[in-house]
C-alpha cells in the first residue's frame, strides 16, 4: 500500500527518533548517512510502465483529496514537473500552476516552456518573481529556521512558493527523485526532503510523487552519472512522447556570479559544514563494513 499522506515524512534521526534534526547533531563527511535513516521498507518495486504507475498514483491521490483541497503544481519548465502536470491534465483533474522566476529573469528560458505548456492547455498559470534581496533577507533565514536547510540554495528558493499557496491548497512538487552517493548508494541528500520540514513547521500542505516507491524506482533504474541530474530522461519522453524534448537544465545556469553570495548567506544562518545523506540502514552498514575492512587491511 503506497502512503499518499500529505507532508509525508520518510526519515528519522537516531539521536531523537524524530524527523527534526537535534540541535547537537553532527554531520559526518566520511559517512554522511550516520545518524539518519530512511524509515520505509527499502524501495524495490515498480511496474513495467512509468506512465501507468504515475497515472494510478495521481488518480488515487485525486480521489483522496479532490473534494477537500485544491491542487497547485509547481512547474519549473523541465520535463520532470511537466509529466506530473500532464498526468493531472490527461485525467481531467483541475489544478493551477505556479512557476518561479529567479532574480528578474535568469531562468526565463525555463519559464517560457512552462508558460507555453499552460497556455496550450488553458491551465491557470502564475509566474512569481523571487528577488535576490528577498532570497537573502527572508527566504534563506526562514528556510534554515523552519526547514533546517544547510546547503542547497535551489531547494531553499522553492520554499518561496509556499507564500503563494492558500490554506486549502496542496503544493505539489516533482523534485524528490533519488540522489546518488558514489560510495554509499541511493537515497536523498538531506536538503531535498527538508522542504517537508518547512511545510510542516509553517502549516502548509506539500506532496511529491517522485519520492514514492514506484516512481523513485523508475528514476533509479535510469541513473546515469554522466548526465545532468544523474539520470537519462529518455524514459520520461518514452512515456509521454508528445511532450517537447528540451535541453536538460537546472534553471540556475545564469546565476554563477551570485551563487557564492547565496552560499555565504546560508553559511551565516546554518552552522552545518556537511550535509547528511538519507538512505536505508543496509547501505550505511555495508559502506561502514567496507571502510573497516579497508582500515584493517582485510579482504571480504
Amino acid at each position: 500500500m503506497i502512503d499518499l499522506s500529505l507532508n509525508r515524512v520518510y526519515w528519522e534521526y537516531a539521536q531523537n527518533n524524530s524527523w527534526m534534526r537535534p540541535e547537537s547533531f553532527v554531520s559526518s563527511q566520511i559517512v554522511p548517512s550516520i545518524g539518519i535513516r530512511a524509515t520505509p521498507p527499502m524501495f524495490t518495486r515498480r511496474g513495467t510502465s512509468f506512465h501507468n504507475d504515475l497515472t494510478l498514483l495521481v488518480k488515487e491521490f485525486a480521489k483522496r483529496y479532490n473534494s477537500k483541497y485544491r491542487f497547485v503544481l509547481a512547474l519549473s519548465g523541465g520535463i520532470d514537473s511537466e509529466v506530473t502536470a500532464e498526468t493531472f491534465y490527461q485525467q481531467g483533474i483541475p489544478f493551477r500552476a505556479v512557476s518561479q522566476q529567479l532574480f528578474d529573469g535568469t531562468n526565463n528560458h525555463d519559464i517560457l516552456c512552462a508558460a507555453k505548456y499552460c497556455k496550450d492547455r488553458d491551465i491557470p498559470h502564475k509566474i512569481i518573481n523571487l528577488s535576490m534581496e528577498r532570497m537573502v533577507n527572508k527566504i534563506i533565514p526562514e528556510g534554515v529556521k523552519y526547514g533546517q536547510f544547510t546547503h542547497s540554495y535551489s531547494q531553499i528558493a522553492l520554499t518561496n512558493l509556499f507564500h503563494y499557496a492558500d490554506n486549502d491548497e496542496i503544493l505539489i512538487f516533482s523534485g524528490h527523485n533519488p540522489d546518488f552517493h558514489t560510495k554509499i548508494g541511493i537515497g536523498w541528500w538531506e536538503d531535498s526532503p527538508n522542504i517537508i520540514k518547512y511545510a510542516i513547521n509553517t502549516n502548509k500542505l506539500f506532496f511529491t510523487f517522485t519520492s514514492l516507491e514506484p516512481i523513485f524506482c523508475h528514476y533509479a533504474a535510469n541513473y546515469d552519472s554522466k548526465q545532468l541530474g544523474d539520470k537519462d530522461n529518455t524514459f520520461l519522453y518514452d512515456a509521454f512522447p508528445h511532450l517537447k524534448v528540451r535541453l536538460k537544465q537546472t534553471g540556475w545556469e545564469k546565476n554563477n556570479k551570485i551563487i557564492p553570495d547565496l552560499e555565504d548567506a546560508i553559511r551565516e544562518n546554518a552552522a552545518y559544514k556537511y550535509q547528511s545523506f538519507i538512505t536505508w540502514d543496509y547501505f550505511t552498514l555495508k559502506y561502514i563494513r567496507k571502510l573497516f575492512v579497508k582500515e584493517k587491511g582485510l579482504t571480504l
